[in-house]
């Protein structure tokens, strides 16, 4: 279904993208966001979970910088550590004393962590953990499930889609995929067929967030656990949506299963950009060793890191009372959407995962990962266009993020935009 689009209150977006198509590719910086309609929405200020733009509407923000934002837009512990170290001067490329502290910090809250690593991007942590787990095993091959991102490098660009096991984007360099392996996500049985000593590494998401927001089957993830012991083989999490977001342990603390190496971003950093890979002591031994190698001019760059530790900080302060906030807020509003739809006979589909939710157009339940297969995604972004002309604004895709900033007051007004936006939706 493709609805009629309007551009009614959006003259100042309107204008920047004609501005910007002149001398930024595509008009965006990330190609993602060239898929907002009615258009990619020019954001001029933000504070707590709400966001402005250059028209002056106001929006509840659940894209929240795609999920690094779970303190909100505008946390004044993390805003107060940034200014206090931009004071210090940038000092980028050195060595700083908060590097070491936001390592102890994550080494508190992540089972799996013991030594850590700080880059940039999930992307390159992603090219980070997978050199490492073959230099440990001596081996080249990984393996990867269907539907699951864990960046946009050639080496992983690959079967982001479920059911695919297609290269993801033109100019993409066929060859550099040659050693991955795709199953799909919850098949054990598959898993066990191709683990030899060719496979240095199995990665996962812990919980699929970044696929639709399914758990995983239970007793798949203590599998992959018994499976990579069994052959010698690094089981990786990409922990970069879910750490410090389903909890201060993050999926792995969730679920009880404690992979070799973790890739982190997004919450680490309070909004601003950095990653990490953590692991055990003896994981992490080829990077400790230097003999591999990992570089980066802003890797653990002074004002990201201040950033991250106060964010840490607060966290883990006030754990036992932000997280079961946040979770019953996801609860609540996952059932008044679906109680909505159910009102207005409509095809909606939720999922959720903790904090996060993903809502779908679809007039089956969706399962499993694979039950996404054959989509229609055009209906799903032509909804979420509905909820940005209501003031509730998500990814395109129908992701939704909590933040601590999101009260019950916003939850009813979020299920109200979804009230009306069905309404026009059925009709």
């Amino acid at each position: 279904m493709r609805l009629e689009t309007t551009t009614r209150g959006f003259t100042g977006s309107l204008a920047y993208r004609e501005r910007a198509r002149q001398v930024l590719a595509r008009g965006v910086s990330s190609s993602p966001r060239a898929s907002q309609l009615p258009v990619a929405i020019v954001q001029a200020s933000a504070s707590g979970c709400r966001v402005t733009d250059v028209d002056g509407n106001e929006y509840l923000d659940y894209a929240l910088g795609y999920g690094p934002l779970l303190l909100g837009h505008s946390p004044r512990p993390v805003i107060d550590a940034v200014r206090a170290e931009l004071e210090r001067g940038l000092r980028t490329g050195g060595v700083t004393s908060g590097e070491a502290e936001l390592a102890e910090r994550v080494a508190a809250c992540l089972p799996s962590a013991e030594v850590t690593t700080f880059l940039s991007s999930g992307t390159e942590a992603v090219q980070l953990a997978l050199r490492i787990a073959r230099s440990h095993t001596g081996r080249h091959r990984v393996v990867k499930f269907r539907g699951h991102y864990h960046g946009w490098s050639d080496g992983m660009h690959v079967s982001n889609a479920p059911g695919s096991d297609a290269l993801t984007t033109d100019g993409q360099d066929p060859l550099a995929v040659r050693n991955v392996i795709s199953l799909d996500w919850g098949d054990l049985d598959g898993l066990h067929a191709v683990l030899d000593d060719t496979v240095a590494a199995v990665i996962t998401e812990a919980a699929a967030v970044n696929a639709g927001c399914f758990e995983p089957d239970p007793g798949f993830l203590e599998g992959l656990r018994e499976a990579t012991e069994r052959h010698g083989s690094l089981l990786v999490f990409d922990e970069v949506i879910t750490g410090f977001r389903l909890g201060l342990a993050g999926a792995q603390g969730r679920y009880g299963v404690t992979p070799d190496l973790t890739v982190l971003g997004k919450v680490l950093g309070g909004g601003l950009p950095i990653s990490a890979v953590t692991g055990s002591a003896r994981a992490m031994e080829p990077v400790s060793s230097g003999r591999v190698l990992h570089r980066g001019t802003y890797n653990g760059n002074p004002v990201s890191v201040a950033a991250g530790n106060a964010c840490l900080r607060y966290l883990s302060e006030r754990a036992d009372e932000l997280y079961p906030d946040m979770e019953r807020r996801g609860e609540r509003l996952t059932d008044g959407i679906r109680e909505a739809a159910a009102r207005a006979s409509a095809p909606l589909a939720v999922n959720r995962v903790g904090t996060c939710l993903q809502f779908f157009v679809s007039d089956r339940p969706l399962e499993r990962l694979s039950d996404l297969v054959g989509l229609d995604k055009d209906a799903t972004l032509a909804f979420s266009e509905l909820l940005v002309e209501r003031g509730v604004m998500t990814l395109p895709r129908g992701l939704m993020y909590l933040s601590v900033e999101h009260t019950d007051a916003d939850i009813d007004t979020t299920i109200g935009a979804f009230e009306s936006a069905l309404g026009a939706f059925a009709g």
